[in-house]
């Protein structure tokens, strides 16, 4: 008898437990998203997660917008501590360099085959590490070299409109100077080309040149050896060194200044601008009276746009990393995607969303659009990317176009970086 009672009540215990473990799991969770506060990120993301809430009652999610300039520093902070936020808006090319400090948690599970193939391959390149996703490709950029239509119509230059008709650098070279002759002969000194910043500085805009002097596989594309050992035999190769050559004659020949002039190219004193996709929209809102057009990147031998934005990733030491996972896969859905670009408009990245937004279905963020998919790799240097965007892609090579000597620049370089690739051995 006591034995039929004690089956019994282990029959109704598991029976009650049963039923309530799908309530336990909707308990009530707050979970915590850090972003770069600013340029519509706040209000973009802010509708995201009225509508994750919503379907999703039992996940509160508490937004954290950092100013720009104290985001990434906070968060390595807070990443390096114990109570990172849940989830966080992540430049992507740090994502590597988290991830092989066991900051990030791998997400690659919470993705159907569907979600992978529609994703930019070039942003899954730029948040894997050893095979693993650890961030969600979101959104993308490309570089965007843009152009002064009246100058050009005047001079009788037809720039390319398609990537089958883009020019070599040394073409593009040849070309705006023309637009600068005539420019010239109507009393008009102009740049031929005007920089993001000058001169041009990081991996997203120096390395774009420089590495378009090779191909994929070759040491100078990889820039870095596969155990992020050295950039010895890498960044100092034959064509490496023609193609510093190249960059620093922008410079000393006169063709790009080597100071920043605010509004250059809307002032027309430049005939083109070496920038990014949002510029466009900027250019469309504060000069309305401006005749401008993108032209397809410039390149050496090879095509190249360098790529990357913003990806969400989930801290490995996070309290609720599946309602993080599942914020987060909300976010860089369709839905979600679609949702923040009603806000803010960001270049997506997944390619079906080409054809559900008009934005990028015809003009310049078409041709980006396009160029970001059939050219678009991620930049170089993995878990050791700041460093190379640092020393090499910043530093060497601004030291490079005020006319320091090529071969002792790259010397030194290499020397200092190695130097701080031991932290990876």
């Amino acid at each position: 008898m006591k034995f039929r009672i004690a089956v019994h009540i282990c029959i109704l215990l598991f029976t009650v437990l049963a039923f309530s473990a799908p309530t336990l799991a909707q308990d009530e969770v707050t979970i915590d998203f850090w972003i770069p506060g600013g340029r519509g990120r706040d209000e973009g993301t802010a509708a995201v997660i009225e509508a994750f809430e919503a379907q999703n009652p039992h996940i509160t999610v508490e937004l954290t917008a950092t100013p720009f300039g104290e985001f990434f520093d906070s968060l390595q902070v807070a990443f390096a501590g114990n109570s990172p936020p849940d989830a966080a808006l992540i430049d992507g090319v740090g994502v590597q360099n988290l991830a092989f400090n066991g900051a990030l948690l791998p997400i690659e599970d919470m993705f159907s085959q569907e979600d992978l193939d529609d994703f930019m391959g070039d942003l899954i390149e730029m948040v894997t590490l050893d095979g693993h996703m650890f961030a969600a490709p979101w959104a993308n950029a490309a570089d965007a070299m843009y152009y002064n239509v009246d100058m050009f119509e005047a001079a009788g230059v037809q720039a390319p409109k398609t990537l089958e008709e883009g020019w070599t650098w040394a073409e593009f070279v040849d070309n705006v100077n023309a637009v600068r002759a005539h420019q010239a002969e109507q009393g008009n000194e102009v740049w031929g080309m005007m920089g993001f910043n000058n001169p041009l500085q990081g991996a997203f805009f120096t390395w774009t040149i420089i590495r378009s002097a090779s191909s994929p596989g070759e040491p100078l594309w990889e820039t870095i050896a596969p155990d992020l050992s050295t950039f010895a035999g890498y960044i100092d190769t034959p064509e490496a060194m023609e193609a510093y050559a190249f960059y620093q004659s922008l410079y000393t020949d006169g063709f790009a200044p080597s100071d920043n002039i605010p509004d250059a190219f809307p002032n027309g004193l430049t005939a083109t601008f070496f920038a990014i996709p949002p510029t466009g929209t900027v250019l469309a809102r504060n000069f309305p009276d401006l005749n401008w057009d993108v032209m397809p990147m410039p390149y050496i031998k090879t095509p190249i746009t360098h790529t990357g934005s913003f990806a969400p990733g989930v801290a490995a030491k996070s309290d609720n990393p599946e309602e993080a996972k599942a914020f987060v896969k909300f976010f860089t859905s369709q839905e979600g995607y679609g949702i923040y670009h009603n806000v803010t408009k960001v270049v997506p990245g997944r390619k079906s969303m080409q054809a559900q937004l008009p934005d990028f279905q015809e003009g310049f963020l078409a041709l980006l659009f396009e160029e970001m998919v059939e050219w678009g790799v991620a930049r170089p240097g993995g878990p050791a990317h700041t460093i190379f965007n640092r020393i090499i892609a910043s530093d060497m090579m601004v030291n490079i176009a005020l006319g320091g000597d090529i071969e002792e620049e790259v010397a030194n370089a290499i020397l200092e970086a190695d130097a701080q690739l031991m932290q990876f051995r």
